[in-house]
């Protein structure tokens, strides 16, 4: 006949087992505090840290929208002032008219720039941190600026190939370059311009509407650009303000 153990010490067992048992607990609890401390922590430096960077592109961005908006004027100053006035010059198909195309041709040959230099903001968009920022629309105008900025350099290689294969050589090749460029220590030798070849001249027609067009192009690119930039601009102020 077996015997059972004493009523004291169950109960002393009990208690102890119950006092292990709230150890593991409490210990359990120290090292999730511990953790989450940890993870607060590491979340606060990566975001400090962001945020430093954030700081530096709002600089950037701001900078270049100024250039942008700047860029829209004065290509639209060459559109309005010189290559519409070269257009209606050439519709009044008359000697006058022909030979103040001086004042006017070098309008084909003006190029303003689209492409953006943004070193910081290109950095950024390369890095892996930018997927630890939870702006979500953030990170879509992030997104956006990156696809524009390669758009940029499409319309900038085609504005650059049409003026170094098409317009440069025929504007060389029938106009006087020393009159056009008015440089320092040239000197224009033959100055008299064909009338009657540049009357009804289908290329010279095409090559000024051609460069209208690419640079609308441009001006439609820059103000997206310019309207996208304004908007991360905000964004990036409220996530600074917010994070704070």
């Amino acid at each position: 006949m077996s015997e059972n153990p004493p009523a004291g010490r169950a109960g002393k067992f009990s208690k102890y087992l119950i006092y292990a048992i709230g150890e593991i607990i409490l210990v359990v609890i120290g090292i999730l505090i511990a953790l989450q401390l940890n993870t607060w922590n590491a979340e606060r430096i990566q975001q400090k840290e962001i945020n430093g960077t954030l700081v530096g592109i709002l600089s950037e961005i701001e900078t270049t929208k100024r250039r942008v908006d700047g860029s829209v004027n004065r290509i639209k100053t060459i559109l309005e002032d010189k290559n519409k006035r070269n257009l209606e010059l050439l519709s009044y198909k008359n000697e006058d008219s022909i030979h103040k195309l001086y004042e006017t041709i070098s309008g084909i040959s003006n190029v303003i720039s689209v492409s953006l230099d943004m070193p910081a903001t290109t950095e950024f968009l390369n890095d892996p941190n930018i997927s630890e920022i939870k702006n979500e629309r953030l990170k879509l105008m992030f997104l956006q600026i990156k696809q524009s900025l390669k758009f940029g350099e499409v319309v900038e290689n085609y504005a650059t190939s049409q003026l170094n294969t098409l317009i440069e050589p025929f504007v060389l090749k029938h106009f006087n370059y020393a009159l056009l460029a008015k440089g320092k220590d040239m000197k224009a030798i033959n100055t008299e311009l064909d009338p009657s070849f540049i009357i009804n001249n289908l290329e010279l027609e095409n090559l000024i509407n051609l460069k209208i067009e690419t640079d609308n192009t441009k001006i439609t690119y820059l103000n997206s650009m310019s309207k996208l930039l304004e908007l991360t601009i905000l964004e990036i102020k409220a996530e600074l303000k917010d994070s704070e």
